[in-house]
């Protein structure tokens, strides 16, 4: 498989691939709120949304949120090779 040609497609054609992946999962809509749910709580015992906690809070979701569009990226090029080696 040509990894940096399956890279550069899933940058091309899969911008928010994980809204395509969830759109019709009940089961990970039903985690989101829970996840939204837990967020706000969390945002109120830090004070609010203008507060230096809250500036760290989100700094970690930032920091997560790259991190997690990483994996799926390689979770995406370890389903294209899973799928070449099917294939032979």
């Amino acid at each position: 498989m040509d990894r940096e040609f399956m890279r550069a497609f899933y940058r091309e054609f899969r911008e928010h691939a994980y809204d395509e992946a969830v759109k019709d999962s009940d089961e990970y809509k039903k985690m989101r709120d829970v996840r939204h749910k837990v967020e706000d709580e969390l945002t109120e015992m830090l004070g609010g949304t203008h507060t230096p906690e809250y500036k760290k809070f989100d700094d970690f979701i930032s920091a997560y949120a790259d991190e997690y569009d990483v994996m799926l990226e390689e979770v995406y090029l370890l389903g294209a090779a899973d799928r070449e080696r099917m294939l032979k």
